[in-house]
């Protein structure tokens, strides 16, 4: 965890497994995250305070990507312990576990409306990565975006307009921004290296990524229309998934 400016990192995990996917609570007092430390990937619920963390799921098949309802109630992550990765859903204490999308690919990276009625994920149903959206109870899939390149890491703007995500239809990793029903395309950002995982704000104003721009795998910030592109992180490690506080 660090200051929106990338200032004064601080470790909240420190184990020999890999603990990735961190998602905030909407009162900003727990993350929900997957980790590996039992054996395989599941997900956890964590207090930022204390870092005392409890296991919600415990199922064979790699668990992951979790995130967090708006109105706190829900979870939903990404499972293959039916044979592929799926989208599924549970409330923040584990229980209620439910399958929400069920196809022969993998459906991944949800993102939450603000509303908590709607999810935006990554679906490879079509051959290639695209973005889609579906009620919270997994009825209404829709395709929002229908190109030939890849789609993924979907992100609802907090004030339900907007959805950001990251492509490679220009030929590289690069993030876009678009309507919720898919209009209104931009492009906002344009370098030789990957950008992706974008994730916004509170307030809408800004939006945070992942981009090896500059040789490896740093946290950018920008405005939420691409201008004001600044580094956060600045070291020889690999940062990655990053996510704001509400």
């Amino acid at each position: 965890m660090m200051g929106s400016d990338g200032s004064n990192p601080v470790n909240l995990t420190s184990n020999g497994a890999a603990d990735t996917g961190p998602s905030w609570s909407p009162d900003g007092t727990n993350l929900a995250f997957a980790t590996d430390r039992d054996g395989n990937a599941e997900v956890y619920f964590m207090d930022t305070g204390s870092s005392s963390a409890s296991r919600l799921t415990t199922v064979d098949g790699s668990d992951s990507a979790p995130a967090v309802s708006p109105s706190q109630n829900a979870v939903v992550f990404v499972s293959q312990r039916d044979g592929n990765a799926e989208i599924y859903s549970m409330d923040s204490s584990g229980n209620g576990q439910t399958r929400l999308t069920n196809q022969a690919e993998a459906d991944q990276g949800p993102s939450w409306a603000p509303s908590s009625l709607e999810i935006v994920f990554t679906s490879y149903r079509d051959g290639n990565g695209e973005i889609y959206k579906m009620s919270s109870d997994g009825t209404g899939q829709t395709n929002l975006t229908e190109d030939s390149g890849n789609d993924s890491g979907p992100s609802w703007s907090p004030d339900g307009s907007k959805i950001v995500f990251a492509s490679d239809r220009a030929g590289n990793w690069e993030i876009y921004r678009m309507n919720t029903d898919g209009s209104g395309l931009l492009r906002l950002t344009n370098n030789n290296g990957a950008d992706d995982s974008p994730a916004w704000s509170a307030s809408g104003a800004q939006i945070i990524f992942r981009s090896d721009r500059d040789g490896n795998s740093e946290i950018y910030r920008m405005s939420s229309d691409g201008s004001s592109q600044t580094n956060l992180t600045q070291n020889g490690a690999n940062d990655a998934e990053p996510n704001w506080e509400p």
